[in-house]
């Protein structure tokens, strides 16, 4: 984190908007808050062994501990290096080839006209990876909650999109977990509210997300309102290299109350 400081040093400030800002929180309330993505590994709301048998301890304890520690420090020396103080990750993501950089007051020339300064190739290659690997996790976790701690599946108003949508629950689990265990290679799957309210699911490669509008297909495009880590180091472990089962045992941890505050912040504005 960039400490008071260092940002009255700083003539740019990116703030997380509400309509980027996605991600939210636990019940769902009358009015629906937005929540981001902070740039900091936020701790899990529960202890590492409390997802067993599903998910163990260890590979818990590594992949958040150490893995997601690692990508919000890459991520921070390249906000460091671009001079960038961002007030919400999620921000950054459709905007990531076309982000404008602040005036660098450690420079003693400056550049007057032209077109303004984006980030470099090499840098806005970083902030795709980076940037969307700590969304997407802090996502993830998000999403988790202790077996027997809140409701077996969808309930509410996104029970009844996902069943307008996919005919049941039964058949969106379905097809959920046949998109997540055909996905080649490493990436994430996830349930996508598109902006005109219709429910998709889609997979992509890498740490891309479906809020990268300059690298996603416009029918992958929109807020995610479930996500599920198909990285190996999330699942190897416990079940080498079997997914499906991996994708089965993950069904018994979804936070599904996540899920509906998710889909009702995704949606507030088609309702209002």
């Amino acid at each position: 984190m960039v400490n008071n400081s260092g940002m009255s040093r700083r003539r740019f400030l990116l703030m997380g908007s509400a309509a980027m800002a996605g991600l939210a929180v636990a019940q769902e309330p009358a009015t629906v808050a937005p929540i981001g993505v902070p740039l900091k590994l936020e701790p899990l709301p529960f202890e590492f062994d409390a997802l067993e048998p599903y998910l163990d301890a260890a590979t818990l304890k590594l992949h958040h501990g150490r893995h997601h520690a690692e990508v919000v420090r890459n991520l921070q020396c390249i906000l460091d290096r671009a001079n960038l103080q961002v007030g919400s990750v999620t921000s950054l993501m459709p905007m990531i080839r076309s982000v404008v950089l602040p005036c660098d007051p450690r420079r003693t020339v400056v550049k007057m006209g032209g077109p303004p300064e984006t980030l470099s190739a090499q840098d806005q290659k970083a902030l795709r990876l980076y940037g969307g690997a700590h969304v997407n996790h802090t996502a993830f976790w998000r999403f988790l909650t202790p077996p027997g701690t809140g409701p077996k599946g969808p309930e509410g108003r996104v029970a009844a999109a996902i069943a307008r949508d996919f005919g049941s629950v039964d058949e969106f689990k379905a097809a959920f977990a046949d998109a997540a265990v055909n996905h080649f290679g490493s990436g994430w799957a996830f349930l996508v509210c598109r902006p005109d309210g219709r429910l998709v699911i889609t997979t992509l490669k890498g740490e891309d997300n479906p809020l990268m509008t300059e690298f996603v297909k416009p029918a992958k495009q929109g807020r995610f309102i479930l996500c599920l880590d198909l990285w190996e180091h999330s699942y190897y472990a416990r079940y080498q290299n079997d997914r499906k089962k991996y994708v089965d045992a993950w069904w018994n941890v979804v936070n599904w109350n996540f899920v509906a505050r998710g889909h009702a912040l995704a949606t507030s504005k088609l309702s209002a």
